[in-house]
């Protein structure tokens, strides 16, 4: 697999060490990646679907084998110790889901502090099916004004597809449609 040179506006991790470790990872799982990342200092990453832990591994491989650096947002009751300070080293924000409100304001402001930031969000919210996706993905890329960037895992052809960049992302309701469209084809590829 041919790796994608990073773009200039892209915050990357610059460590050899952990890009080598992604692409074995990669390789070792007999993964690729179709597609790539836009070149845009501020974007919200769609992953879908969120079915299994492996999804965290995959996604953390694809990112050290670029040498992007990121955040994400998980459930705030996986961040204890040790396991805590190894999920906010590797870009980790937790999420107490209980607590209604808030994170849409929190990651807005954190898009406006920063020069660059990838957010990733698997807009499921949980492994388990549902039958609605939460908004609170596309609410931050409307609030912040950043392009949403879907990424379907293909569990069939082990692929990691880098969906076309949504640019205009000031309607929740067209945002989260074309990223369940986006998932659609990208599951829809063999």
């Amino acid at each position: 697999m041919k790796w994608q040179v990073l773009g200039d506006q892209l915050p990357k991790t610059h460590n050899l060490i952990t890009r080598l470790i992604g692409r074995l990872v990669l390789r070792l799982m007999g993964w690729k990646i179709d597609g790539q990342f836009p070149n845009r200092q501020k974007v919200v990453v769609a992953l879908t679907p969120h079915t299994s832990n492996m999804d965290f591994i995959l996604t953390v491989a694809v990112l050290w084998g670029l040498g992007l650096r990121s955040c994400f947002l998980m459930k705030h009751s996986l961040f204890w110790f040790p396991l805590g300070a190894l999920l906010k080293a590797l870009g980790g924000i937790p999420v107490d889901r209980s607590q209604a409100g808030g994170m849409v304001d929190k990651m807005t402001e954190e898009f406006q502090q920063r020069a660059r930031l990838v957010l990733g969000i698997t807009p499921e919210g949980t492994r388990s099916g549902v039958r609605r996706w939460k908004e609170g993905f596309a609410r931050i890329a409307e609030s912040a004004r950043v392009p949403v960037l879907p990424a379907v895992l293909n569990y069939k052809t082990r692929t990691v597809i880098f969906a076309p960049l949504i640019e205009e992302a000031s309607n929740v309701e067209s945002i989260l449609l074309q990223v369940k469209q986006a998932s659609l084809l990208g599951h829809a590829r063999r």
